[in-house]
């Protein structure tokens, strides 16, 4: 048995009572993991294996699809579940997350930028101008992680509505991402 370190980033339903969960991990980067009968109501992995949980997932390696076999809850991110806003920006990190990263190439400074985005949207009392400004700081810096800016590496923006326009064009012409209208 084998265990990973990570945020789940999304739920896809798999035959009858099956689930594909994706994660971002920290020993892995982007991966996949499927859980057997997870989707019915008796379930003990139904309880942890919950979308923006932080969480030790311990697993089987299999041919196909590593095998999920129990989970320790890190952070399940409670204040972000409960908070749309929150939610939404969460959302948007995660499908850029999906777009951008390709399953496992583990980047520690990577994990690191994403899990600091989690816990600071989790922790954060700031209002929401001041978190969609976190966010397009977060997409930066994971664009310079990514190798997608090489010309700043240690990029300090002049103001935030610079490195706006300059993140919102990045994403766009390289991923097809539109980080306004999903945010």
């Amino acid at each position: 048995m084998k265990s990973v370190e990570g945020i789940i980033l999304k739920k896809s339903p798999r035959r009858e009572a099956d689930a594909v969960f994706t994660l971002y991990t920290k020993e892995h980067g982007l991966m996949e993991l499927v859980a057997k009968g997870v989707r019915k109501g008796s379930a003990k992995l139904k309880s942890g294996l919950d979308v923006f949980n932080h969480a030790e997932i311990f697993y089987a390696p299999a041919k196909h699809w590593s095998i999920v076999t129990d989970f320790k809850i890190k952070n399940n991110f409670k204040n972000i579940k409960q908070n749309l806003f929150r939610l939404k920006l969460t959302h948007f990190a995660s499908v850029a997350i999906l777009k951008i990263f390709e399953p496992g190439l583990a980047e520690p400074r990577v994990w690191q930028k994403v899990l600091d985005f989690f816990t600071g949207l989790e922790n954060s009392q700031s209002n929401k101008e001041e978190l969609i400004g976190s966010t397009y700081f977060w997409c930066h810096d994971i664009l310079v992680l990514n190798g997608l800016n090489p010309r700043s590496p240690d990029f300090s923006p002049i103001n935030t509505v610079d490195l706006k326009k300059k993140t919102e064009e990045l994403f766009l012409h390289h991923f097809g991402i539109s980080i306004s209208k999903l945010i």
